[in-house]
């Protein structure tokens, strides 16, 4: 069965899946190179048909989510808004509809912000006759067709997927966990009527939701609270979950009483004790006076709170210990360290970047399992790395390196691991642009910055270099597995090839990688590095682990500050000239500058 599956919203994405597995998975950013680009991903369906030669009459299917939401962020293109531009969104609409109940149509929000309409993104006739007709409403309906349109194939070929259901099947494709009942959780901003659900996959790979919740809208006062702070939603929440361990609890009592006072927790439910008209103007007015690292503090405890209870009630409810957790929440990573940390939690697994852009390769699953005559999910090959995007050949390096002024750097062809390692060991910052891209939003050592994680002055001349990151703003490491159960506190030995949990650390480890770990908590969000994921990575920890003693690296993804991870070698070069980087590994050439 070939099924090509999308995502249309932020981030948009394509995937391929092929006889049992994804072979293809990609976001549209890396091509357009506008980050979380939520237009219709065209290029990422273009590369996938021309590289894996899969003509249209081939494709038996193409997936979708069937998610409700996310009309604003296509027609209004959200991936490009400033922080101005949601206050603006705030004052002009919500506050209006939501704290002045005022009576808004959708429509109406459309004429508020009408200034940030995209009409020109596919299908551009669609976007015109919907401004010119102000009817918008119609777009979930419209999708399947726009969408069948594109391929130029019947509009029963495109197939929607629960959203929850698409979330839950794609931490659990990527785990391990088989011949077993999971326990999988969802939560998220919103997503077909919905915002948390608990499911249960059978011994075959059998999927069940057994509860559904409307009410837990801990991702959405995430969001907001991020605004709240001076950051952009739907992108920065990682920020705030950064800033919240330098806040004191002396000091953010009155913060964390506030949010409190509003959700909680009853058995499986999400309650209110007070449930705020809004997200964001309730919380500004009761929390003014409060320091900005003591809000976050509250936020992210209160939280894990939340989170720690829900997961606990449900195991003691369904008596599955062993547990996966998918959706927008799931990449806040120190609370899926606290939920990890339970008695009641035997094993855990959060696919990586398990967010929307994860529904590109979850709803493939899930229409294979949905057409096929038989299914036993013991027979589909788990999904066991993520470097599903685009490589490139030596002719394509090669080119490049011809528009380099050679006066000013060094090139060495065939080089070796060992090289690198020497490099990075005396302080260099090594750019490594290496075989197929991760797909998702943390990079994973194919288009990553590396560094020697020991070396707490590496953190400054990284940002100066080229992250610009802010200065509470912890870096991560890829860790040898072999290493990492001497540099973390991990008694229950879980696996996390895809930085979604947040550990913490031994003294030894802090000592090895104090540059990679949160200098308030000493906590880090860790790559364990396992060598059938990536055996040219592992070498070259292997080789550095030889000189230094220590079996870890600094690992931060390869893109210029507010832009996308790097794509092709123009981009890595690019961005090699661009910034203050050391050196450029290539899959044929390491270039260093003189």
């Amino acid at each position: 069965m070939t099924i090509v599956s999308i995502f249309w919203g932020l981030s948009s994405g394509a995937a391929l899946y092929k006889d049992g597995e994804i072979v293809a998975a990609v976001s549209e950013e890396r091509f357009t190179r506008e980050k979380n680009d939520s237009c219709f991903p065209a290029l990422s369906i273009e590369w996938i048909l021309n590289t894996y030669d899969v003509k249209v009459t081939d494709i038996d299917k193409i997936a979708m989510v069937s998610n409700d939401v996310g009309m604003d962020y296509i027609f209004l293109a959200k991936h490009k808004w400033s922080i101005e531009d949601y206050l603006e969104e705030n004052n002009n609409y919500w506050k209006k509809k939501l704290v002045a109940n005022s009576t808004f149509s959708k429509n109406l929000y459309f004429d508020v912000m009408s200034h940030k309409i995209k009409a020109d993104q596919y299908p551009e006739n669609y976007w015109k006759e919907k401004i010119k007709q102000k009817n918008v409403d119609s777009f979930v309906e419209d999708k399947n067709k726009l969408v069948a349109n594109f391929f130029n194939l019947p509009e029963d070929k495109v197939v929607n997927i629960e959203h929850h259901r698409s979330h839950a099947s794609y931490s659990y494709y990527t785990s391990s966990f088989r011949n077993e009942k999971v326990l999988a959780f969802t939560a998220d901003g919103w997503g077909d009527g919905k915002n948390a659900t608990i499911g249960i996959f059978d011994e075959t790979g059998k999927y069940e939701m057994v509860h559904v919740n409307t009410q837990c809208n801990i991702a959405r006062i995430y969001r907001y609270m991020t605004l709240l702070l001076g950051m952009k939603p739907s992108e920065h929440e990682f920020k705030v979950m950064g800033l919240a361990p330098y806040g004191k609890e002396k000091y953010a009592k009155k913060a964390l009483e506030i949010f409190r006072s509003t959700l909680y927790v009853d058995g499986l439910e999400f309650k209110w004790k007070i449930k705020p008209a809004d997200s964001y103007y309730w919380f500004r007015d009761k929390l003014e006076g409060v320091r900005f690292d003591n809000i976050a503090w509250a936020l992210q405890t209160w939280t894990e709170e939340l989170l720690a209870q829900w997961v606990k009630n449900a195991i003691k409810k369904y008596d599955i210990h062993k547990i996966i957790f998918s959706g927008g929440v799931s990449m806040n990573v120190k609370a899926m360290g606290q939920i990890a940390k339970l008695e009641e939690v035997d094993d855990i697994f959060i696919g990586g970047s398990a967010g929307d852009e994860s529904h590109i390769i979850s709803t493939a699953y899930c229409v294979a399992q949905d057409y096929s005559e038989t299914w036993n999910s013991n027979n589909i090959k788990s999904l066991d790395n993520l470097y599903l995007g685009t490589e490139f050949s030596k002719k394509d390096e090669k080119e490049v390196l011809k528009r380099l002024d050679l006066s000013k750097y060094e090139i060495i062809e065939n080089y070796s691991n060992k090289q690198v390692a020497k490099l990075i060991y005396d302080g260099n910052i090594i750019a490594r642009s290496v075989g197929r891209m991760e797909f998702g939003q943390r990079s994973l050592g194919n288009r990553s910055i590396i560094a020697d994680p020991s070396k707490l002055d590496v953190k400054e001349k990284i940002n100066s270099a080229i992250k610009n990151r802010d200065f509470w703003m912890p870096f991560a490491p890829v860790i040898l597995d072999n290493y990492s159960k001497e540099y973390l506190i991990n008694p229950k030995n879980l696996k996390s090839p895809y930085m979604t949990l947040a550990f913490d650390t031994t003294p030894l480890g802090y000592d090895a990688m104090k540059a990679s770990c949160h200098p308030s908590d000493k906590t880090c969000r860790a790559q364990i590095l396992y060598k059938n994921s990536n055996e040219g990575l592992y070498d070259l920890l292997e080789e550095f682990a030889l000189i230094s003693g220590r079996g870890a690296l600094m690992n931060t993804s390869f893109n210029l500050h507010g832009y996308p991870i790097v794509n092709s070698p123009t981009d890595a070069i690019y961005v090699f000239e661009h910034s203050d980087l050391d050196c450029l590994v290539l899959n044929n050439y390491l270039i260093i500058k003189n």
